[in-house]
């Protein structure tokens, strides 16, 4: 399932990913139960009342965190695209093109500080509220959890607030913003592994709960750490750069009249035929590769055309050559698989596989 859209704040879309649901259940069980130990007062149905209070209390602290990003940020000029909550947290999609070592400091250390902030907050309510032994029980659980997140955001790696305070201190230090996020990165995946062992120290001595739980932050950190590396990565390889510097270029078009055999016998160099276009009647409508060849049975393919076997060239296929690089590899995919760059409305290259490995290969050290 998709994202699904919450509500706006300051004017950015909120959306919760369908993680979301399991966190806010999982949360309320657990209260729930904390509910109902011997030593709590609570009965059945209020400690109901209390569970479902403190989930969805959670899920707004949450949601506080990542907005108090997204006040700054904006206060700073920085533009944020979206806030996203999920099981793990919450992110700011934040376009980072405007930032500078002290708006990157600022806009990370404030999440950390909200939640500290709201926990101390929660936790005193919950003292002042110890007559009723659900909604302060519940409020003491949110509030603890809150602190907790608070530290656990200050750990020193990216993706989190703490890896983000260290980037900027290394960038400002520097002055070498790509190498400070390779840094920060980095470290980010030692945290995660970190947890990964922690967590499972505590499954061996018998905190099976808390330890499967801190085994998944530290995984889901690791593999967030890995994925920024890709973005980061990316980025870089494309800053600067349009669709038109990158695409190859088109000289010839396969006619659509032709055969699937014919074409493979003109076009194809080495075991695999190269993703080509094909024309009919002057304009270019669709392409054929590799893969489209593939879902022709061998017997078939003298009779049957390019323009039978193609995948058809769509909307979403289509990027005007002047388009910023990263604006048109961060768009979803079309059924072309391809980039089709176009300049005054007519296909003049293709961006494919190819084209895009050869964009983040690693320079060579020699030279």
């Amino acid at each position: 399932m998709r994202p699904f859209r919450i509500t706006r704040v300051l004017g950015v879309e909120v959306i919760g990913d369908t993680s979301l649901i399991a966190l806010g259940v999982l949360l309320s069980w657990v209260i729930y139960l904390e509910l109902r130990l011997p030593d709590s007062a609570a009965s059945p149905t209020e400690a109901l009342i209390g569970a479902a209070l403190g989930g969805i209390l959670f899920l707004a602290t949450v949601l506080a965190h990542e907005v108090s990003h997204t006040a700054v940020a904006r206060r700073r000029g920085v533009v944020v695209k979206r806030i996203r909550l999920m099981i793990f947290g919450g992110a700011s999609e934040i376009d980072e093109a405007d930032m500078t070592p002290q708006t990157e400091l600022a806009v990370a250390i404030v999440g950390p500080i909200t939640s500290a902030v709201l926990g101390g907050l929660l936790l005193a309510l919950s003292s002042a509220l110890s007559g009723s032994p659900a909604i302060g029980g519940a409020l003491r659980f949110v509030g603890l959890a809150n602190l907790v997140l608070a530290v656990f955001n200050l750990l020193p790696g990216l993706p989190l607030d703490g890896g983000r305070v260290l980037r900027s201190i290394l960038w400002r230090h520097t002055g070498n913003r790509d190498r400070s996020t390779r840094t920060a990165l980095r470290v980010g995946r030692y945290v995660g592994l970190a947890l990964v062992g922690v967590g499972g120290f505590l499954v061996l001595r018998t905190a099976a709960a808390v330890g499967i739980w801190v085994i998944l932050v530290g995984w889901f950190l690791t593999r967030m750490a890995a994925a920024s590396t890709q973005s980061h990565r990316l980025e870089a390889a494309t800053r600067g750069r349009t669709v038109g510097q990158l695409m190859r270029p088109i000289t010839e078009s396969v006619p659509g009249s032709m055969s699937v055999a014919a074409a493979i016998e003109m076009y194809q160099v080495g075991p695999r035929l190269r993703t080509l276009v094909v024309s009919v009647d002057g304009r270019i409508v669709g392409i054929l590769g590799q893969l489209e060849v593939d879902r022709v049975d061998p017997p078939a393919r003298r009779e049957t055309t390019a323009a039978d076997a193609m995948t058809p060239i769509g909307p979403a296929d289509v990027v005007d050559v002047n388009t910023t690089l990263l604006d048109a590899l961060q768009r979803e995919a079309g059924a072309a698989r391809h980039i089709v760059a176009t300049s005054g409305g007519r296909v003049v290259g293709l961006i494919g596989h190819a084209e895009i490995a050869e964009l983040l290969e690693p320079e060579d050290p020699e030279g």
